[in-house]
């Protein structure tokens, strides 16, 4: 568990500016893919379609 910083609010607030009308980026996943960003993180989903528009995202599909 990792704690929500300003950075992180920011970033994800950008996000949401940038893909939101376009991709659908909504406040949730945008703060998962803000976190995993400020933290050099790759981003382990199901749903890789709602992170694959976040080009500095690393993202890995996971299947269960």
């Amino acid at each position: 568990m990792l704690p929500l910083t300003p950075a992180i609010s920011q970033r994800a607030a950008d996000l949401i500016d940038t893909l939101a009308l376009s991709h659908g980026m909504r406040l949730a996943d945008a703060l998962i893919g803000a976190t995993a960003i400020e933290h050099g993180l790759t981003l382990i989903t199901a749903n890789v379609k709602h992170f694959g528009a976040v080009s500095s995202l690393q993202v890995e599909a996971f299947s269960p």
